[in-house]
């Protein structure tokens, strides 16, 4: 008899992996936005594979972790959440998330193995996504077929067939050609539907499963153009046009996940001559006969110029290179820039934008890849195999790895095709993060420092007497709604809090909205922005930041910028416990290892600010930072460049002498 393998336990009350085990983005939590009745594979965090158990027979329950949550049946009666490891047909180690008793295990079990067939194509039609094609079931014992929408899966529209259930049962299991056009199906869904579900919900990416409703239970498999799609980085490419939904300033179209899911994606709209652009670069830089010849840096958004991305490029700058800073047009200090930097600054969405982007040897960027976009979410064909094609993707992060724990949401999963190739860290302590939580290994992590740490080391003894507040981005919050503690109301407390209190008459305040909140705003609720604009601090952030004695945050990355230019620190943590809960793990900066004061209720918070104005960082403040930022030297910029020259470029120097587009001669007069 086999002994018992636990593959799963409970931690603070949530199911989490094993150690050893992860899921496919390389999480552990179990549960967090699991759907019920869907079968997930677990991967061996070693290999990154799914794992194999070929000593069990198929379909043979290795474990079950009851949970205390659960919800009430159609009987009235209390049901707990479970999760069920299992070996599946193909020997495959799986769990289940269910409501099933024991004795229905093995009956659900089942269900969820017979995924249905089919092959589907999409059409955007009249403000309607149409979905065609052909779906087999294995047996009929299902009452109803429909589409699913979002993670809570709370849209449903039915799927049609073209012949009733008799005469599809009696093809079930012929898989030629002409019997499986007796499967033919199709199901409209109204794209004002996938919009009230975004106000609704936030949720910029809506998810598509399959949903079939049985008497005791719904089972949901996920949607794919074909169902026997697996993981495939290609699918990244995938995208149907976009529709737009004028009347709600938006546009909605399909993406695929690397796991070739349909997604329903509402994004901003865009001028159509920026496609033109894009298109007419892309055909003259085929005849270019160096492919990879610029160096590509740029930020967040491609909107700023304050960050490592800017300070290593104003290095290479200085050192000759090819080149070329990406900054949107509207930046204020757009054109000072561009009489400095000359043609290697260029604005976002350009011409020339995208031709230096088509011919890049390398992306060097303070976020990910993705935000080189024509716009955050896109269903751009063109650059996104110019990014699958790269092998140096080079992120010099938006800010230190260690507040909130994006290694449990899966934000530098490896078969993601926007990962980073490599990655820069700060110190021996987000390096051992990094190795611990993902496939990144030590060839690939450089410890050299964000390069904008320097401006602010550089600046520590300098003058501080403004306040600043920004508090970091909520995807679950942030539909224009101002309910009590929802993020905007947490600003608006603090506006209230500095309008009647006369310690704030005579000194700066700066109130920032984060660069992601802004722009969602902006776009998706102008109303609610235009509406305050004017209380919300326009400008540099690390402007704000060098002038500040103290800086409020949550858990942003800009408190360690902020600490090492000579600020005071408050965390203001009233929100914590909700968060931690929303990212689905504990946040990785805790009380043990805070550089900062922090504060838990809104009402201590005046007190705290007064007493850090009026008093230095303290030597224990201090002490607490030093192991989380070993580099801070001044000369962390030098030593980056040194390193990706040296080491991944391999000193593959782009000479100069074979650009077209500007000289030496040219950058040096923009320089001086």
């Amino acid at each position: 008899m086999k002994q018992e393998t636990v593959y799963g336990r409970l931690e603070n009350g949530n199911p989490v992996l094993l150690d050893g085990y992860c899921l496919f983005n390389g999480t552990k939590s179990i549960s967090k936005k699991r759907k019920f009745n869907i079968k997930y594979f677990v991967y061996s965090q070693e290999t990154n594979n799914t794992v194999t158990l070929s000593e069990y027979e198929p379909m043979t329950i290795l474990q079950t972790i009851t949970l205390k949550k659960g919800h009430v049946n159609k009987e009235g009666k209390f049901e707990n959440e479970r999760i069920i490891f299992f070996v599946d047909t193909n020997c495959k180690l799986s769990f289940v998330k269910t409501h099933q008793k024991n004795l229905q295990l093995d009956k659900t079990l089942d269900k969820i193995e017979k995924s249905p067939f089919f092959k589907s194509l999409v059409f955007l039609l009249f403000f309607r996504f149409l979905f065609v094609g052909v779906m087999r079931f294995r047996n009929y014992s299902f009452q109803e077929a429909n589409l699913s929408f979002g993670y809570d899966k709370s849209i449903n529209f039915k799927v049609h067939f073209l012949f009733p259930v008799k005469i599809r049962e009696k093809f079930a299991l012929k898989t030629g050609k002409i019997s499986v056009l007796i499967h033919t199906y199709w199901s409209f869904v109204p794209m004002k539907e996938i919009y009230q579900h975004y106000v609704n919900t936030s949720e910029i990416n809506t998810p598509i499963f399959i949903q079939l409703s049985h008497s005791d239970h719904n089972y949901w498999y996920n949607f794919k153009s074909d169902s026997k799609h697996k993981y495939d980085k290609n699918h990244y490419l995938y995208n149907t046009r976009s529709y737009r939904l004028a009347q709600m300033n938006s546009e909605l179209f399909i993406r695929k996940s690397i796991t070739g899911q349909y997604v329903i994606v509402l994004t901003s709209m865009m001028s159509k001559s920026i496609i033109i652009k894009e298109r007419f670069a892309y055909l003259i830089s085929l005849f270019s006969p160096n492919k990879k010849k610029y160096d590509v840096y740029f930020e967040k958004f491609s909107a700023g110029a304050s960050e490592s991305a800017f300070e290593l490029f104003k290095y290479a700058f200085k050192m000759g290179d090819s080149c070329v800073y990406i900054l949107e047009r509207g930046h204020p200090e757009y054109q000072n820039l561009k009489q400095q930097y000359g043609r290697a600054l260029v604005g976002k969405n350009s011409f020339l934008a995208f031709y230096y982007i088509f011919l890049a040897r390398s992306f060097q960027s303070s976020d990910l890849v993705g935000h080189i976009q024509r716009r955050l979410y896109d269903n751009d064909y063109l650059i996104k195999k110019k990014v699958l094609s790269t092998d140096k993707k080079i992120m010099l992060q938006h800010g230190p790895c260690m507040a909130t724990n994006i290694f449990e949401r899966g934000y530098f999963n490896r078969k993601v095709p926007i990962a980073p190739d490599y990655m820069l860290v700060n110190s021996n302590f987000e390096k051992n993060l990094f190795l611990n939580n993902t496939g990144y290994t030590e060839k690939e992590l450089m410890v050299t420092g964000l390069p904008n740490i320097d401006l602010y080391v550089k600046e520590q003894q300098s003058e501080k007497n403004q306040i600043t507040f920004m508090l970091t981005w909520r995807p679950w919050d942030l539909t224009g709604s101002i309910e009590v503690g929802s993020y905007l109301d947490r600003y608006f407390s603090f506006l209230e809090l500095i309008r009647k209190e006369k310690f704030y008459k005579d000194k700066k305040i700066n109130v920032i909205l984060h660069p992601k909140s802004r722009i969602i705003l902006q776009e998706q609720f102008p109303d609610i922005y235009d509406k305050y604009e004017k209380s919300f601090f326009i400008g540099d952030i690390k402007d704000a930041l060098l002038s500040s004695k103290v800086v409020i945050s949550d858990y942003s990355s800009i408190t360690f910028y902020a600490f090492a230019g000579g600020s005071n620190v408050i965390f203001y943590w009233e929100d914590k416990a909700l968060a931690e809960v929303e990212y689905g793990a504990p946040n990785i900066l805790q009380k043990e290892i805070a550089f900062g004061s922090i504060v838990e209720k809104f009402k201590d918070l005046h007190s705290e600010i007064v007493y850090s104005y009026n008093n230095p960082q303290s030597l224990f403040h201090t002490a607490q930072f030093s192991k989380l930022m070993e580099c801070t030297s001044g000369h962390n910029t030098e030593n980056t460049y040194d390193y990706i020259q040296n080491i991944i470029l391999e000193n593959q120097h782009n000479p100069l002498e074979e650009e077209s587009e500007f000289t030496i001669s040219e950058k040096q007069s923009s320089a001086s």
